[in-house]
């Protein structure tokens, strides 16, 4: 009905512009207003009206006029700016600054005003990253990609496509907050149930990135399973002779196991190769046992735990000394922030110790509320928080910012549902969840949901078989976790909250 209507107006246009100009002047009114047919055109195609050649001339308009002004409008505008400093022209910018020297022109220039400063910083800018994709529009990327004339529907069509594909981006992977109270979970077996340790299990973890888990205990064996929630299917075994493993890690990157024990030496398993590397003295410290350690997230550092309040700093690249970090009373547990710029620890003396690991020199020091000994330290991923645990069994959530601030900040939150001392705590990717262990107890093991700050109530319960825990990881989206126990199992565990949040997409 609309294309017949349309017709039937163009017929009744045509006749009445044959016959005179009224038509005309009808159809542009005097203040300016689209007429009527045009009006509806735009209405119902959602683009500018058709005008013929013969209206364009009527209006004293040439067809060449139309395309320039058409591919003038099309051209990107540069912004003006809206503001400018008078300051600008009177400052004066040294360039004979070692950091500054490449923004000469000249090798004798030495001095710019701080407008053409300015000019010169945003060329190189512009030289060096490009323009990011949010800031073009649609149409300029379509104006951009299809240099051909195509009609305006098809044109339309790829538009919506476009849209509804960078919509489809934006809900990929997308997964809601966590509820607090219960927590959706669901056992899921053992993750080495095709090689179960024959000792206590000392040391468990997931790849950074992939889901596959290690384990390594005192019965000198260093297993990789891929977890699949089924089979999990072992990847490599490594068997060390009499070097019974407390502690191993991987690396940030992904590409090594690094293992210590009650040792002088440590061990080195390069994935890639297979092969594995002793790592016989360090300069000096050829007395010390490296037994238990931390890889920094930036894959630069290692930070060992040591006697004596010494922390000793390895080069991770070369796996040498560095230096030595020194604090009062003992060392038991040290954590990196995540963007490896500072390491906390703690020890017998209570304290929490920030130290600045570019000037080696410790920043600040707070009290960690009545806590006597600390035993176990954790920054979440995000850097917002900090979980300290206590040989008393009360667990410690502080905000980041205000362990940095005051001498003794006061928790978010005091978690006192264990009663022994802990042993491990642990954040989840989304830093929704905090583990806490304690290995001297059975089931001595809680879930804290952070946002609601309350422990969840439903799991576990008293007739889930975790026997004593001593180490727990999440895998890097937090779609599984695993318990190590005394009795060599790595129990297996998926949460369902991310899991279906991640195959909904």
């Amino acid at each position: 009905m609309l294309l017949l209507r349309r017709k039937t107006h163009s017929s009744e246009a045509s006749k009445a512009l044959s016959s005179s100009d009224t038509f005309t002047i009808d159809k542009e009114r005097r203040d300016g207003e689209p007429g009527e047919e045009e009006r509806l055109e735009k209405l119902v195609f959602g683009r500018q009206p058709f005008i013929s050649q013969e209206k364009s001339e009527r209006r004293g308009e040439s067809p060449e006029s139309n395309d320039k002004e058409e591919s003038e409008n099309k051209r990107p505008r540069k912004a003006a700016p809206v503001w400018f400093d008078e300051d600008d022209d009177v400052i004066k910018i040294d360039l004979k600054k070692s950091d500054l020297t490449q923004l000469r022109k000249t090798a004798d220039e030495d001095v710019v005003s701080g407008r053409e400063f300015s000019s010169r910083l945003r060329d190189r800018f512009q030289k060096i990253t490009k323009e990011p994709e949010w800031s073009i529009s649609i149409p300029q990327k379509k104006r951009s990609k299809d240099t051909s004339v195509d009609s305006d529907s098809e044109g339309e069509e790829e538009e919506e496509d476009n849209l509804l594909a960078g919509t489809g981006r934006l809900l990929a992977g997308r997964v809601s907050r966590l509820p607090g109270e219960t927590i959706d979970i669901k056992p899921m077996g053992q993750a080495n149930k095709e090689k179960p340790a024959q000792a206590v299990l000392q040391s468990l973890e997931f790849h950074p990135s992939a889901h596959v888990i290690l384990t390594a205990g005192r019965h000198k064996t260093l297993s990789l399973f891929q977890v699949d929630g089924d089979s999990n299917p072992l990847l490599q075994s490594v068997h060390l002779q009499r070097f019974p493993i407390l502690t191993s890690h991987f690396s940030s990157d992904g590409t090594e196991v690094i293992m210590a024990g009650e040792r002088h030496w440590f061990y080195v398993f390069d994935m890639m190769s297979g092969k594995i590397i002793m790592i016989n003295e360090i300069k000096g410290h050829s007395k010390t046992v490296f037994s238990s350690f931390r890889v920094s997230p930036d894959n630069q550092l290692l930070a060992f735990i040591s006697k004596d309040g010494f922390i000793p700093l390895v080069s991770n690249k070369t796996k040498q000394w560095i230096a030595d970090l020194k604090m009062n009373g003992q060392v038991t547990d040290v954590a990196f922030s995540p963007d490896s710029n500072y390491l906390l620890s703690t020890g017998t003396d209570g304290h929490v110790y920030v130290w600045d690991l570019h000037s080696r020199d410790c920043v600040h020091r707070f009290t960690d509320d009545g806590c006597i000994k600390g035993t176990s330290l954790r920054v979440s991923p995000s850097g917002s928080y900090v979980a300290c645990g206590s040989d008393s069994g009360v667990v410690n959530l502080y905000e980041w910012s205000s362990c940095f601030v005051n001498v003794k900040p006061k928790p978010l939150k005091s978690i006192m549902n264990l009663t022994t001392s802990i042993s491990s705590v642990e954040f989840n990717h989304s830093n929704e969840i905090l583990a806490m262990s304690s290995n001297t107890k059975a089931s001595a093991f809680k879930l804290l949901h952070i946002p609601s700050l309350s422990v969840f109530s439903n799991w576990p319960s008293q007739k889930t078989p975790l026997k004593n825990v001593y180490c727990h990881s999440f895998s890097s989206d937090s779609h599984y976790m695993a318990l190590g126990n005394d009795q060599g199992k790595a129990l297996l565990y998926r949460l369902n909250h991310y899991h279906k949040g991640f195959t909904a997409t």
